[in-house]
């Protein structure tokens, strides 16, 4: 078998290759690296997507790289590492909705045995029409019965096909009145939607009343139908369907007609499909009915085993129900003898001439001196006693001349003659065989021995050429044995240089990514340091801006307060001047009217006195108060900015974990991508040192 060679098998040769390729793997001293991705610490993936995340870019660096096996593997190890990632992404995802499922399944058949009420159906009686008489009802009800018992799916619809029948009635009604004010817009497009439903209704209570057997309008087609032969246009009723056209009557019976004249256009078709016989008795006229199953029972038979009447002037077919087997004759409508051997008339008792049987029967009665029976033709054989013969119809003969007893003259000794003559005709017979025999033997052998010697020349001759092929097939299998040892170490030579390179490039792509990973880190922390410190620059001002802009409000607050004041005060001063002025005019030359005048005065002055020390409790108050707000929308204003610190800090913290998964993510592409190489490296090895080892024997398979 090519290819499945082994060192045992060569060990006739003047060297073995296999040393060869042993001796020098030790000479050169090669030694099985351990993979690459063996140094690698393996990285815990278990919470994170890896797959999602793009490949690091330095799986991509590739510089000096100029061989076109490892282009091919740096380029299709990524695309297969994320198809592989995918699909094992998607098994567990189907897996998990697989368990889910099961677990809603198990909670449905626990909430069921739960003791949930039974089912109970219920019956809904047909409406039946009040005026219809009880003996219309029982019948309906007995036929009803009888078809759902029979057909139950089919009694359904047409019980429920009885009500929308009456919808349908009243519908139609709806439809036929006339409106001689015409109708709206509105109005006529629900008419029109209610017709289209009517119409469909309509359609569908036809379809189940054909289904249920009762009797509706004809749905046959009523346009007319064109003759596939004249094409012209019929009625539908006027027409014949045969299997693939529609045929009128006229040149249907055309077509049969010329099918019973001609027996290679037997049986009619139509597109070279055999027309139904029921069809075609169905249609012809009587005359041509006749014709037709005369040759269908006529060019059913196949041609040879036709037998037509050996008479000239009838020639009429023989039928197989009146040829006689045992006879071999048979007899047509005529009534004329026909022989089944010769095909001509019969030979009136005798037998055919042309029948090898009898022929061959014959030859062995003239030999063996057997006679006819003179009444029926039996063959007679003597065996002992005289000449007089009895046969099994019956009638007595001599054996010597065959004719009837006691009408001639024959003695023993003619009969002994006649015997005597048969035996000797028999044993020349049985001579002659027997020398036929012998020679016939001879012949055998001698053409047996022939071919003995001829194919024990080519046995030998065969047995040299395989030795000589042989020989020099085993030197070809050496010479390809030991050119396949040299390929072979160069191929892996070649594959020992390329995966040194490809462990450089992975060197390379370690650093890289490592150091694009430091460069990530210091970015990250760079911005978080930056944007803190934005922030806490940004919210210091925001504070400082706070603070003054309280102050300002309060100051604000207090001066609308003291203004208020002032306004409130100048209208005090001009209260008391116009009540000075009516207490003097009021007291004006009366006695004691000064001291009057100054108690009134003191009286409003306590009270106006009394009225400022609430307005200064109650501005006291107010500026509480206001102030108090103030500190609320200050406080307000510190917790966010608090939470905002505490934002920038849950996002700078996520940006680091966000980091990590990255990290984590980009180590293991690295270690899948890695593994790949390797895995394709070898591979393809395998496929170079495997893809021409057949080709050691292609000289040999070809041949």
């Amino acid at each position: 078998m090519p290819g499945s060679f082994s060192p045992e098998d060569y060990i006739e040769f003047h060297e073995n290759p296999f040393d060869d390729v042993e001796k020098n793997t030790k000479d050169g001293e090669s030694v099985v690296v351990a993979p690459w991705s063996s140094n690698l610490p393996e990285v815990d993936v278990t919470d994170i997507k890896w797959h999602e995340y793009q490949p690091p870019a330095a799986l991509r660096r590739a510089p000096h790289i100029t061989s076109q096996v490892l282009v091919e593997i740096l380029y299709s190890s990524i695309e297969n590492v994320r198809a592989h990632a995918i699909e094992e992404y998607q098994k567990k995802l189907e897996a998990e909705e697989e368990l889910r499922k099961q677990n809603d399944e198990a909670k449905q058949k626990i909430d069921k045995g739960k003791g949930k009420e039974p089912y109970l159906p219920i019956i809904i009686q047909e409406d039946k029409p009040a005026h219809q008489p009880r003996a219309v009802v029982e019948s309906d009800a007995t036929s009803h019965h009888s078809s759902v018992s029979q057909t139950p799916s089919i009694s359904t619809l047409e019980s429920r096909s009885k009500p929308g029948k009456r919808r349908m009635l009243a519908l139609r009604k709806f439809f036929l009145r006339s409106n001689e004010k015409g109708e709206s817009s509105a109005t006529g497009s629900a008419i029109e939607s209610l017709r289209r439903l009517h119409v469909r209704a309509s359609s569908d209570s036809s379809r189940v009343d054909q289904a249920s057997g009762t009797k509706t309008e004809s749905t046959e087609p009523t346009e007319p139908i064109e003759c596939v032969s004249c094409l012209d246009d019929f009625e539908p009723k006027q027409m014949i369907k045969a299997p693939c056209h529609y045929y009128c009557q006229d040149c249907f019976i055309r077509l049969v007609t010329a099918a019973v004249q001609n027996e290679q256009q037997w049986p009619p078709k139509c597109c070279l499909n055999p027309i139904p016989v029921q069809t075609i008795l169905r249609v012809i006229p009587s005359d041509l009915k006749k014709t037709f199953q005369d040759r269908s029972q006529e060019w059913d038979i196949p041609i040879a085993d036709r037998i037509y009447c050996g008479h000239q002037r009838c020639s009429l077919l023989v039928k197989p129900s009146s040829i006689d087997p045992k006879r071999r004759q048979g007899s047509c409508a005529n009534n004329h003898t026909t022989c089944t051997i010769c095909r001509g008339p019969g030979h009136k008792g005798k037998d055919c001439e042309r029948d090898p049987d009898m022929e061959l029967t014959n030859a062995l009665a003239e030999d063996e001196g057997w006679k006819r029976c003179l009444n029926c033709q039996a063959l007679v054989e003597h065996r002992e006693a005289c000449q007089h013969m009895t046969c099994r119809c019956g009638t007595q003969f001599c054996y010597v001349c065959g004719q009837r007893w006691r009408t001639c003259d024959c003695t023993m000794d003619q009969l002994n003659a006649i015997k005597t003559a048969a035996s000797t005709r028999r044993e020349q017979r049985q001579f002659r065989e027997q020398v036929d025999a012998e020679e016939l033997r001879q012949i055998l052998l001698q053409i047996e021995e022939y071919e003995r010697e001829e194919a024990l020349k080519a046995e030998m001759l065969r047995q040299e050429q395989e030795r000589l092929e042989e020989e020099r097939r085993q030197r070809e299998i050496e010479e390809r044995v030991r050119q396949e040892s040299i390929r072979r170490r160069d191929i892996e030579l070649k594959y020992e240089e390329l995966r040194t390179i490809l462990y450089q490039l992975h060197d390379l792509q370690l650093v890289l990514l490592e150091m694009d990973q430091s460069e990530m880190e210091n970015e990250l922390a760079a911005e978080t340091k930056a944007v803190k410190a934005e922030l806490a620059e940004k919210q210091k001002v925001e504070r400082a801006d706070e603070d003054a802009l309280m102050m300002t409000k309060l100051s604000d607050k207090e001066y609308a307060l003291n203004r208020e004041f002032q306004i409130r005060a100048a209208e005090e001063n001009d209260i008391e001047e116009a009540f000075l002025e009516k207490l003097k005019e009021y007291w004006k030359d009366r006695k004691d009217g000064e001291s009057e005048i100054d108690a009134a005065m003191l009286l409003l002055r306590r009270q106006m006195d009394k009225g400022y020390s609430s307005w200064q409790k109650w501005k006291k108050g107010a500026m509480e108060k206001f102030e108090e707000k103030l500190k609320e929308d200050l406080t307000l204003k510190e917790e966010l900015m608090y939470s905002t610190k505490a934002r920038l800090d849950d996002q700078c913290e996520e940006k680091a974990r966000e980091l990590a998964r990255r990290k984590a993510s980009e180590n293991k592409w690295l270690e899948m991508v890695i593994v790949e190489r390797e895995k394709l490296l070898n591979v393809w090895e395998v496929q170079e040192v495997e893809g021409d080892a057949d080709s050691i024997f292609d000289q040999e398979s070809d041949a």
